[in-house]
Order: C-alpha cells, then sequence, then structure tokens
C-alpha cells in the first residue's frame, strides 16, 4: 500500500473559544513556597501576598504562575 504525506501550515494561538478553559493565575512565596488558590483574576493572588506578608515579614519574594488555553488552527496545505 502506497502512501502520500502532505505538510500543512498551522498557527498557535490563545483559545478565546466560549468552553476553552479560562486563564489562571497563582502566587508563590520564594521563601517558603507556599502557594495562593488558583484564581481567574489577579486580585484573589495579590490578596494572597498581602495576608502572607502581614503573616510573615521577611517573605518578600513572589513567583506568579499563570496558565493559558492555547489552539492550533489549521493552515493552508503546502
Amino acid at each position: 500500500m502506497n502512501s502520500c504525506h502532505r505538510l500543512r501550515e498551522h498557527t498557535i494561538t490563545p483559545n478565546r473559544e466560549p468552553d476553552a478553559e479560562p486563564a489562571t493565575r497563582a502566587v508563590e512565596c520564594m521563601t517558603c513556597g507556599e502557594r495562593s488558590p488558583v484564581s481567574e483574576d489577579h486580585v484573589e493572588p495579590q490578596e494572597w501576598i498581602l495576608g502572607h506578608v502581614r503573616d510573615h515579614p521577611a517573605h518578600l519574594d513572589y513567583r506568579e504562575h499563570v496558565t493559558l488555553p492555547y489552539r492550533v488552527q489549521r493552515g493552508k496545505w503546502l
């Protein structure tokens, strides 16, 4: 059996479809590793930082973790 393969262009884009997963974010304390709850907005993680630094005044460095859904769009055949 003979087979033929063709190449196709693809584009990667943020998934903005109505059924796409939401973009989420959380923050992590770089001193102790504790993490905020995952949120769909930036307010909750920032409020978590302020509460965490009140309880731990020496914990001043944080890392944000963002999850973005992406989708592959098929393009023209090459």
